[in-house]
Parts: C-alpha cells; sequence; structure tokens
C-alpha cells in the first residue's frame, strides 16, 4: 500500500468513527475528524516533491 493508499484509509477509517461518534455522543467523534483531516492533508501533499 502506497501513501494515496494508506491516506484514502485514514480517510474513510476517520469519516466512520467521526459518523458512529456524533450518532452515539461519543468523544471518539473528534478522533476520527482528526484522522479524516490527516488522510485529506496527506492526499493533497502526497504529489509534492521539495525543490522540484
Amino acid at each position: 500500500m502506497g501513501v494515496k493508499g494508506f491516506a484514502w484509509v485514514l480517510l474513510a477509517l476517520g469519516l466512520i468513527m467521526a459518523a458512529y461518534g456524533w450518532q452515539e455522543w461519543n468523544p471518539v467523534a473528534f478522533v476520527g475528524v482528526a484522522l479524516a483531516a490527516v488522510g485529506i492533508v496527506v492526499l493533497a501533499t502526497s504529489g509534492r516533491r521539495p525543490g522540484g
């Protein structure tokens, strides 16, 4: 699994955790939002190389 695959898994897991957390009024929703945000950042920066 490459970086983009890992980022998609993080994004999907984050969205699932966020949806479950908000439905159950559980603090896991905040962890899900954080994972989704990290996944988005990794996807947005995965194709960029410094100095190139």
